[in-house]
Parts: C-alpha cells; structure tokens; sequence
C-alpha cells in the first residue's frame, strides 16, 4: 500500500499542478456521485416509463447530451477524488458504477462484457477500500489542503 500511495501522492503533485482541476476539487464529490447518478436515472428511466415518452428521454440524455456529461463527470470526479482528502467515499462511487452496468439484471445485459466490467471496478473498489483503511493513506492526507 506503500507503494500505491506513494503514487497517489505523486499523481496529486502533478494534477494540482494545473489550475482547473485545483478549482474543481472542491466538487470532486458531487461530480462522481452526481455522475453516476445521472447515467443510473437514464437508465431506470428507460426501465420503468413507458414506450410512448422515449422521445422525452432521448430529448434529454441524447441531444442535450446528459448521459455524456454524467459518464464523464463521474470520471473526473473519481480521479478528483482519488488525489483528495476523501478518498475513503471512492469505493462506493466504483461500486455504484459497478451496479450501473449491471442494473437491468436481466439476460441480454448479463454477458460476458458487463460482467468483466463490473468485476474490474468491484476490485478496483475493494483495493482502494483496502488503501483508504490503511496507514499508507492517512499518511499521504496528513497536511492536505485542497
């Protein structure tokens, strides 16, 4: 874990760097939970709403590009969170997508690929759950001002 956050700690050093993304630190939470929140309602909304209001969906997720700036957001918030003092929340932001990809739950989205992808980010959660609950994390947040 030493090693991990060592990297973390050199990742933050060079993407503080940048004036952009000092300023969007503050919102690191919002965008990933926000994010996935986003994608996961376009997706339930398809689920649930009938036929006849695919226009209103395809209104706003597809031509005011909604479901881009979710699945992008979420992105920028994980890496923003990673660098930040909370990363302790990232695990649950990676499951959340986790659950995202899979949500249908039915036969024609349980193939091999949303399966893979799914276990890549519950490992991937599992990992930075184990680093946010190690040593190695505390030490790398100890003095953080962002």
């Amino acid at each position: 874990m030493k090693l991990f956050g060592s990297v973390v700690r050199e990742l933050r050093n060079w993407l503080t760097s940048f004036p952009l993304v000092r300023a969007a630190q503050p919102y690191a939470l919002h965008l990933m939970f926000g994010g996935v929140g986003l994608i996961f309602l376009q997706n339930l909304l398809l689920q649930i709403l009938p036929i006849s209001s695919y226009d209103t969906i395809d209104l706003l997720f597809r031509q005011i590009p909604l479901f881009v700036i979710g699945y992008y957001a979420f992105f920028l918030g994980a890496w923003l969170t990673l660098i930040s003092k909370n990363v302790k929340y990232l695990p649950y932001g990676l499951w959340a997508y986790a659950f995202y990809i899979l949500f249908p739950f039915e036969s024609y989205n349980l193939t091999l690929r949303p399966i893979v992808s799914a276990i890549i980010y519950l490992v991937a959660g599992y990992f930075i759950f184990r680093y946010a609950a190690s040593s190695a994390s505390e030490q790398n947040t100890r003095g953080l001002t962002l």
